[in-house]
């Protein structure tokens, strides 16, 4: 293995640190979400959301690192390289910017909030 896919996964070890963070995040969120569906206090609404919002940044920012981390990966090709690396390299590129559109788009619902009459008025 080389230094640089070893630094990658150095890397992908914090980030796996970082998705336990996460998880425990949205169990908190969640209980904030479930006293608001119970009280309807404002407070804990703005606590919840603000929790998820915060969860979709750091998701979308490690959503970038894997784009990046697998342009590099089509980058380092050449011309020796197999149809099946060329393959694999596009694909895990495909699929780490299909994710990267997904955390876009819930980055942006969870900003504009899911308050109708907001929607308008938040977007335009």
């Amino acid at each position: 293995m080389d230094n640089e896919t070893f630094n990658e996964v150095r890397v992908e070890d914090y980030i796996w640190i970082i998705y336990i963070f996460l998880a425990i995040f949205a169990l908190v969120s969640n209980h904030y979400e479930k006293e608001y569906l119970k009280k309807h206090e404002k407070k804990d609404e703005n606590i919840f959301r603000t929790i998820n919002t915060e969860i979709f940044i750091v998701t979308f920012i490690i959503y970038i690192y894997f784009a990046y981390i697998n342009f590099k990966h089509i980058k380092r090709l050449n011309r020796n390289s197999s149809l099946k690396e060329i393959i694999l390299a596009n694909a895990g590129l495909v699929a780490a910017l299909l994710f990267l559109i997904g955390g876009g788009i819930s980055l942006a619902i969870s900003v504009i909030g899911d308050d109708e009459d907001d929607f308008f008025l938040n977007f335009f």
